[in-house]
């Protein structure tokens, strides 16, 4: 899965190329200021600014519905969800700075370290993505014991690693079960991992959440098949069971669906 462990922390693998071509951005513009000495320094941290400010907002403005149900949920950067048009658009606004203040000099070095980064997070992206993968043909378990097969549905199916003792797990639950009674053409499997049924059925009843597509892994085999490296994972697969997207980390209602328009479009 697109996901990259180091150590016990888990990073999801978009996240974290983002972050290294912000890094490398500021590295770049460094070093070619260092040989031009044109004072571009100062223009960096406006530019990563700009760049995340307009790429979240040109995000949440595509997902109007989703954050003015939950308009505190735009200030949640680590949910995932940037629009990258919106993000070069608003980064470019610095290089008309620049111009306006009569600072020309500073334009090549932002522009080449920009292609540089740019460049870099796309081959990385491109690298780490997820080659060909199925729907796992196995069986889990409904609460009541029954076996359900996961494989073979004709519909989107978004697959949801989960556990009660993971703090995000627990936060994004509400948001996905309410997502899914608003898209029943949309198949949710929620595979908890390795619990009993009896943790999960308390759980629910806490926090007042439905049954529907709750499944037991007991042996964790789904989080393997599928290479997940921690939790909650959320993968979405198309209608020929074909995986489409897949995210690490606790998401927000637009980006999840983001994830499941993507696939309904295949």
């Amino acid at each position: 899965m697109n996901a990259i462990s180091i150590g016990p922390f888990v990073f999801d693998a978009a996240r974290l190329t983002a972050i290294g071509a912000i890094l490398l951005f500021s590295v770049a513009v460094s070093l070619l200021s260092r040989r031009g000495k044109t004072g571009v320094e100062a223009w960096v941290s406006l530019a990563i600014l700009l760049w995340i400010a307009g790429a979240r907002t040109g995000f949440v403005l595509l997902h109007p519905e989703d954050f003015t149900r939950a308009p505190l949920d735009a200030f949640k950067l680590w949910q995932g969800g940037f629009s990258a048009l919106s993000g070069w658009i608003a980064g470019g606004a610095v290089l008309l700075v620049a111009l306006a203040r009569g600072r020309q000099a500073v334009i090549p070095p932002l522009l080449i370290a920009a292609a540089v980064a740019g460049g870099s997070h796309w081959a990385v992206s491109a690298a780490l993505s997820r080659p060909d993968m199925a729907l796992p043909t196995m069986t889990l378990l409904a609460l009541n014991g029954a076996e359900v097969e996961l494989a073979g549905r004709d519909h989107v199916v978004v697959v949801n690693l989960w556990a009660t003792w993971c703090p995000p797990c627990r936060r994004e639950m509400p948001m996905m079960t309410e997502l899914a009674a608003e898209m029943p053409e949309v198949d949710f499997v929620f595979a908890n991992q390795g619990e009993s049924g009896r943790q999960i059925f308390a759980f629910l009843e806490a926090e007042n959440l439905p049954q529907t597509g709750m499944l037991r892994d007991p042996d964790g085999q789904l989080m393997e098949k599928l290479g997940a490296v921690g939790l909650p994972s959320t993968l979405v697969f198309d209608d020929r069971g074909a995986l489409v997207r897949a995210h690490t980390g606790e998401i927000s209602r637009a980006a999840l669906r983001g994830m499941i328009e993507t696939a309904q479009e295949r």
